[in-house]
Protein backbone atom coordinates (compact mmCIF):
# COMPACT_ATOMS: atom_id res chain seq x y z
CA UNK A 1 0.00 0.00 0.00
CA UNK A 2 2.80 2.42 -0.80
CA UNK A 3 1.34 3.84 -3.75
CA UNK A 4 -2.02 5.05 -5.18
CA UNK A 5 -1.93 2.76 -8.27
CA UNK A 6 0.07 1.03 -10.80
CA UNK A 7 -0.82 0.83 -14.60
CA UNK A 8 -2.39 -2.58 -14.55
CA UNK A 9 -3.98 -2.42 -11.60
CA UNK A 10 -7.77 -2.09 -11.39
CA UNK A 11 -9.85 1.02 -10.38
CA UNK A 12 -11.65 -0.56 -7.52
CA UNK A 13 -10.99 -3.30 -5.03
CA UNK A 14 -14.08 -4.95 -3.60
CA UNK A 15 -12.86 -7.06 -0.12
CA UNK A 16 -15.42 -9.89 1.17
CA UNK A 17 -14.95 -11.50 4.25
CA UNK A 18 -16.84 -14.99 4.28
CA UNK A 19 -17.40 -17.61 6.02
CA UNK A 20 -19.33 -21.10 5.08
CA UNK A 21 -21.82 -18.83 3.49
CA UNK A 22 -21.11 -20.71 -0.25
CA UNK A 23 -25.34 -20.35 -0.42
CA UNK A 24 -24.87 -16.50 -0.40
CA UNK A 25 -21.63 -15.76 -1.87
CA UNK A 26 -23.03 -16.21 -5.03
CA UNK A 27 -25.42 -12.64 -4.94
CA UNK A 28 -22.99 -10.86 -3.25
CA UNK A 29 -20.46 -11.63 -5.86
CA UNK A 30 -23.14 -11.33 -8.77
CA UNK A 31 -23.74 -8.32 -7.29
CA UNK A 32 -20.10 -6.72 -8.28
CA UNK A 33 -20.20 -8.46 -11.24
CA UNK A 34 -23.72 -6.60 -12.75
CA UNK A 35 -22.49 -3.08 -11.63
CA UNK A 36 -21.59 -0.50 -14.22
CA UNK A 37 -18.05 0.19 -13.39
CA UNK A 38 -16.22 -2.80 -14.84
CA UNK A 39 -12.46 -1.85 -13.47
CA UNK A 40 -12.22 -3.99 -10.61
CA UNK A 41 -11.20 -6.42 -8.87
CA UNK A 42 -13.19 -8.90 -5.87
CA UNK A 43 -11.07 -10.14 -2.94
CA UNK A 44 -13.11 -12.99 -1.57
CA UNK A 45 -11.44 -13.85 1.62
CA UNK A 46 -12.51 -17.10 3.89
CA UNK A 47 -12.27 -17.28 7.63
CA UNK A 48 -10.76 -20.94 7.28
CA UNK A 49 -14.07 -21.94 5.26
CA UNK A 50 -14.75 -25.42 5.21
CA UNK A 51 -17.62 -25.53 3.24
CA UNK A 52 -17.71 -25.62 -0.87
CA UNK A 53 -16.69 -21.75 -1.11
CA UNK A 54 -13.32 -21.78 -2.95
CA UNK A 55 -15.10 -23.93 -5.66
CA UNK A 56 -18.31 -21.89 -5.78
CA UNK A 57 -16.02 -18.51 -6.56
CA UNK A 58 -13.65 -20.54 -9.02
CA UNK A 59 -17.25 -21.36 -11.04
CA UNK A 60 -17.51 -17.88 -11.97
CA UNK A 61 -14.71 -17.92 -13.98
CA UNK A 62 -13.59 -14.11 -13.61
CA UNK A 63 -10.29 -13.24 -13.88
CA UNK A 64 -11.29 -10.74 -12.08
CA UNK A 65 -12.07 -12.90 -8.94
CA UNK A 66 -10.05 -14.32 -6.57
CA UNK A 67 -10.16 -16.50 -3.23
CA UNK A 68 -7.87 -16.53 -0.28
CA UNK A 69 -8.62 -19.41 2.65
CA UNK A 70 -6.98 -18.11 5.86
CA UNK A 71 -5.02 -20.79 7.67
CA UNK A 72 -7.13 -20.76 10.95
CA UNK A 73 -10.69 -19.07 12.01
CA UNK A 74 -10.36 -15.61 13.46
CA UNK A 75 -14.08 -15.96 14.61
CA UNK A 76 -14.85 -12.04 13.34
CA UNK A 77 -14.55 -9.71 9.82
CA UNK A 78 -11.58 -7.93 10.99
CA UNK A 79 -8.62 -10.60 10.12
CA UNK A 80 -10.42 -11.29 6.34
CA UNK A 81 -11.14 -7.78 5.53
CA UNK A 82 -7.72 -6.94 6.77
CA UNK A 83 -5.95 -9.50 4.74
CA UNK A 84 -7.97 -8.71 1.87
CA UNK A 85 -6.90 -4.57 1.97
CA UNK A 86 -3.56 -5.66 2.21
CA UNK A 87 -3.78 -7.91 -1.25
CA UNK A 88 -5.77 -4.58 -2.64
CA UNK A 89 -3.92 -2.37 -5.74
CA UNK A 90 -6.78 -0.30 -6.63
CA UNK A 91 -7.08 3.28 -6.69
CA UNK A 92 -10.41 2.74 -4.15
CA UNK A 93 -11.18 -0.03 -1.85
CA UNK A 94 -14.76 -1.02 -1.32
CA UNK A 95 -16.02 -3.15 1.26
CA UNK A 96 -19.11 -5.97 0.84
CA UNK A 97 -20.45 -8.32 3.59
CA UNK A 98 -20.93 -11.71 2.22
CA UNK A 99 -25.47 -11.00 3.08
CA UNK A 100 -25.31 -7.53 1.38
CA UNK A 101 -26.17 -6.53 -2.54
CA UNK A 102 -24.65 -3.78 -4.23
CA UNK A 103 -27.11 -1.92 -6.63
CA UNK A 104 -25.60 -1.49 -10.25
CA UNK A 105 -24.47 1.95 -10.07
CA UNK A 106 -23.17 1.75 -6.51
CA UNK A 107 -19.65 1.82 -7.15
CA UNK A 108 -19.02 3.68 -9.78
CA UNK A 109 -21.21 6.75 -8.29
CA UNK A 110 -19.22 6.65 -5.31
CA UNK A 111 -15.87 6.50 -7.16
CA UNK A 112 -17.43 9.59 -9.11
CA UNK A 113 -18.02 11.52 -6.05
CA UNK A 114 -14.27 10.89 -4.67
CA UNK A 115 -12.55 12.22 -7.53
CA UNK A 116 -15.01 15.02 -7.78
CA UNK A 117 -14.88 16.11 -3.92
CA UNK A 118 -10.96 14.46 -3.46
CA UNK A 119 -12.67 13.08 -0.35
CA UNK A 120 -11.16 10.20 1.43
CA UNK A 121 -14.07 7.95 2.05
CA UNK A 122 -17.57 8.37 1.01
CA UNK A 123 -20.24 6.41 2.21
CA UNK A 124 -24.17 6.25 1.51
CA UNK A 125 -27.31 4.90 3.05
CA UNK A 126 -28.78 1.50 2.57
CA UNK A 127 -32.04 -0.23 3.02
CA UNK A 128 -31.89 -3.30 5.26
CA UNK A 129 -34.46 -5.81 5.11
CA UNK A 130 -36.29 -6.97 7.81
CA UNK A 131 -36.62 -10.87 8.77
CA UNK A 132 -39.25 -11.76 5.90
CA UNK A 133 -41.08 -15.19 5.62
CA UNK A 134 -41.03 -17.38 2.08
CA UNK A 135 -45.01 -15.94 2.10
CA UNK A 136 -44.32 -12.21 2.48
CA UNK A 137 -41.70 -12.13 0.22
CA UNK A 138 -44.34 -13.88 -2.37
CA UNK A 139 -47.18 -11.08 -1.28
CA UNK A 140 -44.73 -8.10 -1.39
CA UNK A 141 -45.60 -7.97 2.35
CA UNK A 142 -41.55 -7.70 3.08
CA UNK A 143 -40.59 -4.01 5.08
CA UNK A 144 -37.34 -2.17 5.11
CA UNK A 145 -35.44 0.57 6.89
CA UNK A 146 -33.27 2.65 6.42
CA UNK A 147 -29.61 2.73 7.71
CA UNK A 148 -26.43 4.67 7.79
CA UNK A 149 -27.56 8.28 8.12
CA UNK A 150 -25.73 10.59 10.06
CA UNK A 151 -27.85 13.07 12.33
CA UNK A 152 -25.95 15.80 9.82
CA UNK A 153 -24.44 16.11 6.96
CA UNK A 154 -20.93 14.79 7.73
CA UNK A 155 -20.17 11.73 9.74
CA UNK A 156 -21.16 11.29 13.11
CA UNK A 157 -20.44 8.55 15.43
CA UNK A 158 -23.86 8.95 16.78
CA UNK A 159 -24.92 5.80 13.73
CA UNK A 160 -24.02 2.78 12.67
CA UNK A 161 -22.34 2.82 8.91
CA UNK A 162 -22.43 -0.67 7.43
CA UNK A 163 -19.07 -1.42 5.51
CA UNK A 164 -20.69 -2.21 2.72
CA UNK A 165 -21.26 1.02 1.98
CA UNK A 166 -18.37 2.77 2.63
CA UNK A 167 -15.72 2.63 -0.55
CA UNK A 168 -12.28 4.68 -0.03
CA UNK A 169 -8.78 5.42 -1.04
CA UNK A 170 -6.57 2.56 -0.52
CA UNK A 171 -3.98 5.32 0.85
CA UNK A 172 -6.51 6.00 3.94
CA UNK A 173 -6.03 2.51 4.91
CA UNK A 174 -2.36 2.72 5.29
CA UNK A 175 -3.02 5.86 7.40
CA UNK A 176 -5.58 4.34 9.84
CA UNK A 177 -3.87 0.83 9.92
CA UNK A 178 -5.61 -2.31 10.36
CA UNK A 179 -9.11 -3.47 11.66
CA UNK A 180 -8.85 -4.13 15.78
CA UNK A 181 -10.18 -6.86 17.22
CA UNK A 182 -13.47 -7.36 18.98
CA UNK A 183 -12.25 -8.53 21.79
CA UNK A 184 -10.38 -5.07 22.16
CA UNK A 185 -13.16 -3.15 21.72
CA UNK A 186 -16.87 -2.62 22.96
CA UNK A 187 -18.25 -1.80 19.48
CA UNK A 188 -17.87 -3.17 16.36
CA UNK A 189 -14.52 -3.51 14.16
CA UNK A 190 -15.77 -1.77 11.49
CA UNK A 191 -17.01 1.18 13.38
CA UNK A 192 -14.31 1.68 15.54
CA UNK A 193 -12.08 1.93 12.34
CA UNK A 194 -14.43 4.40 10.68
CA UNK A 195 -14.46 6.61 14.14
CA UNK A 196 -10.26 6.09 14.03
CA UNK A 197 -10.12 7.53 10.37
CA UNK A 198 -12.75 10.03 11.42
CA UNK A 199 -10.67 11.00 14.39
CA UNK A 200 -7.25 11.64 12.00
CA UNK A 201 -9.14 14.25 10.49
CA UNK A 202 -9.82 12.17 7.28
CA UNK A 203 -12.69 13.56 5.07
CA UNK A 204 -15.45 11.34 5.06
CA UNK A 205 -18.44 12.32 2.98
CA UNK A 206 -22.03 11.42 3.14
CA UNK A 207 -23.70 10.54 -0.11
CA UNK A 208 -27.71 10.53 0.40
CA UNK A 209 -28.48 7.73 -2.63
CA UNK A 210 -29.12 4.84 -1.30
CA UNK A 211 -27.04 1.73 -3.77
CA UNK A 212 -26.83 -0.74 -1.22
CA UNK A 213 -29.31 -3.30 0.28
CA UNK A 214 -28.63 -5.09 3.53
CA UNK A 215 -29.81 -8.66 4.38
CA UNK A 216 -28.13 -8.83 7.92
CA UNK A 217 -27.15 -12.46 9.19
CA UNK A 218 -27.16 -10.67 12.87
CA UNK A 219 -30.71 -10.17 12.67
CA UNK A 220 -31.80 -13.71 11.78
CA UNK A 221 -31.74 -16.74 14.09
CA UNK A 222 -29.63 -19.14 13.40
CA UNK A 223 -28.52 -17.80 9.67
CA UNK A 224 -25.38 -19.87 9.40
CA UNK A 225 -27.16 -23.27 10.33
CA UNK A 226 -29.64 -22.40 7.42
CA UNK A 227 -28.03 -23.50 3.62
CA UNK A 228 -30.10 -21.63 1.84
CA UNK A 229 -31.97 -17.92 2.16
CA UNK A 230 -35.21 -17.04 -0.13
CA UNK A 231 -34.86 -13.53 0.54
CA UNK A 232 -31.21 -13.17 -0.81
CA UNK A 233 -32.70 -15.62 -3.91
CA UNK A 234 -35.81 -13.05 -3.76
CA UNK A 235 -34.03 -9.72 -3.56
CA UNK A 236 -31.33 -10.35 -6.45
CA UNK A 237 -33.88 -10.54 -8.92
CA UNK A 238 -35.52 -7.80 -7.67
CA UNK A 239 -32.38 -5.36 -7.96
CA UNK A 240 -30.73 -6.62 -10.69
CA UNK A 241 -34.51 -6.81 -12.86
CA UNK A 242 -37.04 -4.82 -11.57
CA UNK A 243 -36.85 -1.36 -12.38
CA UNK A 244 -39.15 -0.25 -10.07
CA UNK A 245 -37.83 -1.83 -7.35
CA UNK A 246 -35.94 0.69 -5.67
CA UNK A 247 -38.64 3.46 -5.17
CA UNK A 248 -41.10 0.53 -3.28
CA UNK A 249 -37.82 0.11 -1.51
CA UNK A 250 -37.22 3.34 -0.74
CA UNK A 251 -41.21 3.48 0.39
CA UNK A 252 -41.34 0.97 2.57
CA UNK A 253 -37.65 2.15 4.48
CA UNK A 254 -39.09 5.59 5.23
CA UNK A 255 -42.45 4.86 6.34
CA UNK A 256 -41.23 2.12 8.35
CA UNK A 257 -37.45 4.40 10.01
CA UNK A 258 -39.91 6.75 10.66
CA UNK A 259 -42.64 4.64 12.56
CA UNK A 260 -39.50 3.34 14.29
CA UNK A 261 -38.65 6.77 15.63
CA UNK A 262 -42.37 7.72 16.43
CA UNK A 263 -42.12 4.45 18.33
CA UNK A 264 -39.31 5.23 20.34
CA UNK A 265 -40.25 8.52 21.40
CA UNK A 266 -43.95 7.78 22.18
CA UNK A 267 -44.37 4.21 23.37
CA UNK A 268 -40.70 3.86 25.00
CA UNK A 269 -40.20 6.96 26.95
CA UNK A 270 -38.21 5.59 30.12
CA UNK A 271 -35.91 3.90 27.74
CA UNK A 272 -35.53 7.01 25.64
CA UNK A 273 -34.69 9.03 28.96
CA UNK A 274 -32.68 6.26 30.51
CA UNK A 275 -30.30 6.22 27.28
CA UNK A 276 -29.90 10.06 27.49
CA UNK A 277 -27.87 9.80 30.44
CA UNK A 278 -25.50 8.71 28.50
CA UNK A 279 -24.96 11.56 26.72
CA UNK A 280 -22.63 13.04 28.67
CA UNK A 281 -20.25 9.95 28.88
CA UNK A 282 -20.30 9.78 24.91
CA UNK A 283 -19.21 13.36 24.31
CA UNK A 284 -16.24 12.51 27.07
CA UNK A 285 -15.49 9.68 25.49
CA UNK A 286 -15.27 11.40 21.81
CA UNK A 287 -13.08 14.18 23.11
CA UNK A 288 -10.60 11.71 24.84
CA UNK A 289 -10.96 9.44 21.20
CA UNK A 290 -13.03 6.76 22.24
CA UNK A 291 -16.25 5.32 20.37
CA UNK A 292 -19.26 7.11 22.13
CA UNK A 293 -20.81 4.32 21.79
CA UNK A 294 -18.46 2.18 23.84
CA UNK A 295 -20.62 4.00 26.92
CA UNK A 296 -24.13 2.67 25.26
CA UNK A 297 -22.50 -0.90 24.95
CA UNK A 298 -21.54 -1.17 28.67
CA UNK A 299 -24.43 0.52 29.81
CA UNK A 300 -27.09 -0.54 28.04
CA UNK A 301 -25.99 -3.49 26.25
CA UNK A 302 -28.50 -5.62 24.01
CA UNK A 303 -30.88 -3.23 24.17
CA UNK A 304 -31.47 -3.38 28.29
CA UNK A 305 -29.42 -2.22 31.33
CA UNK A 306 -26.83 -4.25 32.25
CA UNK A 307 -23.00 -3.73 32.22
CA UNK A 308 -21.48 -4.70 28.79
CA UNK A 309 -17.94 -5.90 27.89
CA UNK A 310 -15.21 -5.68 24.61
CA UNK A 311 -16.55 -8.34 22.18
CA UNK A 312 -19.63 -8.96 23.95
CA UNK A 313 -21.32 -7.42 21.03
CA UNK A 314 -19.75 -9.74 18.67
CA UNK A 315 -20.17 -12.57 21.10
CA UNK A 316 -23.64 -11.93 21.14
CA UNK A 317 -24.41 -11.85 17.50
CA UNK A 318 -22.48 -14.95 16.63
CA UNK A 319 -24.60 -16.83 19.78
CA UNK A 320 -28.15 -15.62 17.83
CA UNK A 321 -26.69 -16.70 13.96
CA UNK A 322 -25.77 -20.41 15.39
CA UNK A 323 -22.24 -20.02 15.51
CA UNK A 324 -19.89 -21.32 18.15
Amino acid sequence: MTGERDDTAPLVSVVMATYDASHLVPFAVESVRWGTLEDWELIVVGDACTDDTAKVVASFGDSRISFHNLPENSGDQAVPNNLGTQRARGRYVAFLNQDDLYFPDHVETCVEHLERTGADLVWVPCAAIRPATPDALHDGAWEAELMGVPPRSGYSPHAFYFASTWVFRRTLAHRIGPWRRPHDLYVTPSQDWLFRAWRSGADLRFLPHVSVLVIPSGTRRDSYLNRSSVEHEYFADQVRDNPGFRERLLESAAVNTVQACRHELAERPLAAVLRSATFPVAALLTRVGVHPASATMVLWPGGRPGLGGRGKRVKAIRRFTGLP
